[in-house]
């Protein structure tokens, strides 16, 4: 994402922006905005800010619940949020160019998640190929899987490219298991396209490939 993030501004605005262009009906707070895209509560004003500048949002009142303890009742309040322009000219250009996931280097993707375990197979398929009907967008089978560090990572992939990544975790034993029971959701995906950019297992469907990650 270098490239994007020096010509659009930094990493935070890329995010803010493919937030906004996946969620195009949505009035969203600037907390919210902070929350969905992982990003500190200033630096997000400081980048809605510009990009009220520049006509890419505008703001729009929408209503949110509050309370003050757990107590209380639940109060409707009007608040000032965010929306996309939908009359900003360029919208369909960044659509384009902001989602197109296929230039994402799947190695350095897949070097992200080292520190959960031991992965023997990591398969990226769905957006990162062009494929939007895969059952899956990423596959990580390993060993030693710290499995809530690595939802942490995918919920932090999932900021970064605004929008939700399908993932599936699982340790080589289970794999291998419903591989070879022919399990529809395992089948799907390996029968489906998708590139390999981490393949340490023994081979049990004839299609491994050498591994490219070190």
């Amino acid at each position: 994402m270098e490239i994007l993030t020096r010509l659009l501004g930094g990493a935070e605005r890329v995010k803010i922006m493919r937030f906004f262009l996946h969620h195009e009906d949505k009035i969203v707070t600037l907390n919210e905005v902070a929350e969905k895209t992982k990003t500190k509560t200033d630096l997000a004003r400081k980048e809605l800010s510009a990009l009220l500048l520049l006509g890419f949002v505008e703001k729009k009142k929408t209503k949110v619940y509050s309370s003050s303890n757990k107590k209380s009742p639940s109060k409707v309040k009007e608040v000032y949020g965010f929306k996309i322009n939908q009359n900003f000219p360029h919208n369909e250009a960044l659509k384009a160019l902001l989602f197109d996931f296929e230039l994402l280097d799947k190695r350095e993707l897949a070097s992200r998640f080292k520190s959960v375990g031991r992965i023997k197979l990591f398969i990226v398929a769905g957006v990162f190929i062009g494929e939007e009907k895969s059952r899956a967008d990423i596959l990580l089978v390993g060993e030693a899987i710290n499995k809530l560090k690595a939802e942490k990572l995918f919920d932090m992939l999932s900021a970064e490219l605004g929008r939700d990544v399908l993932y599936s975790v699982m340790d080589v034993e289970e794999y291998e298991y419903r591989f070879k029971m022919y399990d529809k959701f395992v089948r799907d995906i390996i029968d489906s396209p998708h590139d390999r950019v981490v393949d340490k297992l023994t081979p049990v469907d004839n299609k491994s490939t050498a591994n490219i990650f070190r």
